[in-house]
């Protein structure tokens, strides 16, 4: 029996893919409303010579759950981008060995982010950190970012178990 195949994992993976599901919607959100602030400020700007005050700021505070919401459930599906025309040509057990080694570093990639930005949020906020026109608190999006490196930490854990089946076989 492989560990992919046991109730916990079934479990686990469910769990995550659900909740990568919710991000990616909440990052879909966030790109509708970056649409709309630039909808407003051009037809503000151009329509009635009124932009909306603070888009740029806006749009970037947005983007950065448009960008991070997306990042685990894109990772799921396959849709990031791998070089195998090297690894197709070996072995299955070493290809599961390399990917463990690919998965190993990039869990502690994404751990390191996780870490390094939520320690950077608890700083803004300390500090009080804000955008410098309208004034948007800049520490929840560093929590936002912790909050989704975190999420995809636990995904490449699903990917490294399944990395293990595959050099067992």
């Amino acid at each position: 029996m492989t560990i992919t195949d046991t109730k916990w994992f079934v479990a686990y993976w469910r769990f995550i893919r659900r909740f990568s599901d919710w991000l990616e919607r909440l990052g879909m959100l966030a790109l509708v409303g970056m649409v709309i602030t630039v909808l407003v400020d051009v037809v503000g700007s151009k329509g009635f010579n009124s932009p909306l005050p603070g888009s740029t700021e806006i749009s970037s505070m947005l983007q950065v759950a448009a960008v991070s919401g997306g990042m685990a459930y894109a990772k799921i599906d396959g849709w990031h981008i791998r070089v195998d025309f090297m690894v197709e040509r070996l072995p299955e057990s070493v290809q599961g060995v390399l990917e463990i080694l690919v998965s190993l570093m990039t869990l502690g990639f994404f751990v390191v982010g996780a870490v390094m930005s939520f320690e950077n949020g608890l700083s803004l906020r300390q500090s009080g950190t804000e955008t410098l026109l309208i004034g948007i608190p800049l520490y929840p999006f560093a929590f936002f970012i912790s909050l989704f490196c975190a999420v995809m930490s636990l995904v490449i854990i699903g990917d490294i178990f399944g990395a293990i089946d595959k050099t067992r076989r």
